[in-house]
Order: structure tokens, then C-alpha cells, then sequence
């Protein structure tokens, strides 16, 4: 039977086909989004409240709709209570780590850690009042050591406030939504850190296949005109991008603390109410800052944005999730070496010195070079020797450089840095180190745990 006109037909057509004839500038921005958008989530948190309040709620406003998850493997459904803010997040690991502004949870974490701390202080208060008051008469007898626990434990009891809503769940509950999914997935707040505007959250259920995340870029070695690719949910509109350049490096900022955030990153590209917390990204995907804050007399996007940088993120998140990951997973500690290895660019200045013969330093060879060994350190038990500077005459004298770990060649920080995330407490490894005098020689030994 022929096919009628009205029937539908469907073929698949190549993405690389529909941007065949684009100019390379909109392909980096697509491409860039095609990598980096099932990265980017949604962030909202909620006040929970019981059912009674909410069912209350939902009379006087029908406009408000329950938020559910759809899927049967998790049933939770986003609470029926007052919204405490949203914002945009985005994952930096496979297991379910995603990275926020502070200001976009703020409400929900300062509701929790508020309830905590009150009856910490509230338990601290009853036992010492106790002591004071009874400490004589404790010791005496079997008889009065118990009632003097059941007074405390009474005590305790009736001036504490409840951290938990009556449906069991905390006070505020943090629930993100990944690629425009239609389903909300409760998050834990994993830790804080004010003084960058920056949070980080952890997904509670376990994934079923990993998470695919954003990795980092350098945000030191941007450069102004550079192209920038914001990725996330202004006004909550999902996966909404925007494009511009680097128009400033280097502008102080006034985070959330009140304190003063060096090194932001100032852009055009448009970033309007509910980008805050989503990534700044260059031109080849890598994370290069956080959407923060806008200069605008209006509220929305006047092409001045300004995004946290991701090197001082990186390094707080890194040590966020691996002492997360210890506590709460019991997971092996990470791997410490106990040394410090010079940057690219000092790096790179001590290269051109030694090719270009410079007296102002010793000894041309090969390797990382080591600018610092901790005390009592793998490191420092080996006798390693590090980068010393003479004070007479501002002369440099290189001490041992790192040419390999293991069979690996390492011939930048980076390549240190990526090897040794993988390393936990106890593992042995092995060290191709190349002395003062050119000399190699391989080195054995035991990591110990890093201090989080």
C-alpha cells in the first residue's frame, strides 16, 4: 500500500551536517554547549513543611504546583513549602558533586546550621549548668548520678528545637534538576565557603551510570577579548546560553562575607537572575569561573557580569569532596607526597635561563623542579633537596627535579597534580628524580594521608 501524504516519516540527520555551513565562531559556542550543557542543573531549595501547612498553601494559591520526581527509582517529591531561592549548578564529578554560589542556597544552609547550633549551645549550657550546680553531689551515689543525667537529658529535651520537620526531612532541603530533566533529586549541602560565593552539593541517591562533569580550566591565563560561554537557567528558563568575551581581568569583587574577592573575571557575555552558580566557560569547554554577580541599575543584564575564578575554586572544591569523601564514604584518605613543584610560568622563565646560559642559575637538566618539601614528609624522609634562592646574590640553585612517577613522564604541575588524585593513603609508588648534577636515580616510597 503506497504511503499516504499525510502519513509522517522520520530519518535521523548528523549534527555535524547542520553546522557544516556555520562560521567557526557559532561552532565553538555550539560545540561548546553540545559538551557542557548535560553538566549544567537547576538549583532550588525549599522550606518543608508538613502536610496540614501545605495542603493549606495549596488552597490559597493554586498557581503553586508540587514539584515531583517522576522516576520510580526515587519518589521524593520537592516539598510543598516557600521557596528559599534558586539558581544554576553544575557537576564536577561522576558520582554526583555539584558546585554552586553560596548566595543561592544561603537561606536553606543558614536554616539548618541555625537549628544545629542552637542545641549544641542549648546541650553545652544544661551539662555545665549541671556540674556547677550538682557537682558535689555527683560520684556519691549510683542513684544520684541518675537523676542528675535524667535532669540534664530532660533539660535538654524540652528547650531544644526540633532540626527536623514534622514529615521527617530537615528544616530546608536543597533539590537540583540536571539537563532540563523533569526530575528533582534531593542534595545534601556537602560544605561552604562564603568567602568565594561558592558551595558545594552532593546529589543523595546513587547514580546508575556516572554523572558526566565539567573540567577545569586555567582562569590565570585568561586573556582580555578572549571568547566566554555562560551556560545556565536566568529567570528559570533551562539551559539557556550566552556568549561574550573576557572584558576585564583582575577586578576585586565583594563576596557575600563581606570580604574582597580578587582575580574576578568581568564579561559581556549575559548573565540576568538565576544564572548565579552556573559555569563560565572558554572556548574548548574547560570551567574557567563561576557566574556570580552583575552590575546593573535595572536587575538584569547590563554587559557587565563578574564570575569568581576557578583556580581558587578548584583548589577549595578538591579538598571539599576528598574530605567529604573520607568522612562520609569512608573512602582511603588521599595520598600525600609533602612536596611543592614550580607553576608553568616559573617554570618556564627558569627553562629560558638555563637555554640561554644565564649565570643566575646553576645546573641545566630535566624534570619538574621542586620550589618546596614539608617536614616530616614522604618526601623530606627521602632527603629530596628543593629550588633554594642565595640571599648575597639573588642566585638560583636548583635542588632535585621529578622526571617521572612510576613510567609515567611529567613534564608540567598539571601532570603531578592529575597523577597524584588518583593516589591514597598507604600506596607505594616510585619517583625518577634527576639531581642537581644530572644525575637519576629512582626513589621508592609510601604515601602518607593528607591533612583535610
Amino acid at each position: 500500500m503506497a504511503k499516504g501524504v499525510n502519513e509522517r516519516s522520520s530519518f535521523a540527520v548528523n549534527p555535524e551536517e547542520l553546522v557544516k555551513g556555520l562560521p567557526e565562531s557559532e561552532r565553538t559556542v555550539i560545540n561548546v554547549f553540545r559538551k557542557c550543557g548535560p553538566s549544567v542543573a537547576f538549583v532550588t531549595s525549599v522550606m518543608n513543611e508538613n502536610e496540614d501547612t501545605s495542603r493549606n498553601r495549596r488552597r490559597r494559591s493554586s498557581r503553586r504546583e508540587p514539584l515531583r520526581n517522576e522516576t520510580k527509582k526515587d519518589s521524593t517529591v520537592a516539598p510543598r513549602g516557600r521557596s528559599l531561592g534558586s539558581g544554576s549548578g553544575f557537576l564536577v564529578s561522576s558520582d554526583g558533586y555539584l558546585v554552586t554560589n553560596y548566595h543561592v542556597i544561603e537561606r536553606a544552609h543558614r536554616m539548618n546550621t541555625a537549628v544545629f547550633n542552637y542545641n549544641e549551645n542549648i546541650k553545652d549550657l544544661v551539662t555545665n549548668t549541671t556540674k556547677f550546680f550538682l557537682g558535689s553531689e555527683a560520684g556519691n551515689s549510683k542513684t544520684a548520678n541518675e537523676f542528675i543525667n535524667k535532669l540534664r537529658n530532660q533539660t535538654v529535651e524540652r528547650l531544644s528545637v526540633q532540626s527536623s520537620s514534622p514529615n521527617g526531612k530537615p528544616r530546608a532541603t536543597v533539590y537540583v534538576r540536571i539537563n532540563s530533566s523533569k526530575q528533582f533529586q534531593e542534595c545534601r549541602i556537602v560544605d561552604v565557603k562564603p568567602e568565594l560565593d561558592m558551595a558545594v552539593l552532593r546529589i543523595v541517591s546513587e547514580p546508575e551510570a556516572p554523572y558526566p562533569f565539567l573540567k577545569y580550566g586555567s582562569s590565570s591565563d585568561l586573556l582580555v577579548g578572549q571568547t566566554l560561554i555562560a551556560i545556565g537557567n536566568p529567570f528559570g528558563l533551562d539551559q539557556t546560553v550566552t556568549s561574550g568575551v573576557v572584558s576585564a581581568t583582575n577586578r576585586p569583587m565583594t563576596g557575600i562575607a563581606g570580604n574582597r574577592i580578587p582575580n574576578c573575571i568581568q564579561t559581556d557575555a549575559a548573565i540576568n537572575p538565576g544564572n548565579s552558580g552556573g559555569p563560565l566557560l572558554n572556548s574548548a569547554g574547560e570551567l574557567i569561573g563561576i557566574n556570580t554577580a552583575i552590575l546593573s541599575t535595572s536587575g538584569s543584564n547590563a554587559g557587565i557580569g563578574f564570575a569568581v575564578p576557578s583556580d581558587p575554586v578548584e583548589e577549595a572544591v578538591t579538598i571539599m569532596i576528598q574530605k567529604d569523601r573520607v568522612q562520609k564514604y569512608k573512602r582511603p584518605s588521599p595520598g600525600y607526597l609533602g612536596i611543592s613543584v614550580a607553576g608553568d610560568s616559573l617554570a618556564k622563565s627558569l627553562q629560558l635561563k638555563l637555554k640561554s646560559g644565564s649565570k643566575s642559575v646553576e645546573n641545566e637538566g630535566l624534570g619538574l623542579f621542586v620550589t618546596g618539601v614539608a617536614d616530616d614528609s614522604p618526601a623530606a624522609n627521602l632527603g629530596m633537596s628543593q629550588l633554594e634562592i642565595t640571599k648575597e646574590e639573588g642566585r638560583i640553585i636548583l635542588g632535585d627535579r621529578i622526571v617521572a612517577v612510576g613510567s609515567k613522564i611529567v613534564s608540567t604541575r598539571s601532570d603531578l597534580e592529575e597523577d597524584m588524585k588518583a593516589r591514597v593513603e598507604g600506596e607505594q609508588i616510585s619517583l625518577t628524580l634527576e639531581d642537581p648534577k644530572g644525575g637519576r636515580r629512582v626513589v621508592y616510597l609510601t604515601l602518607c594521608a593528607k591533612t583535610l
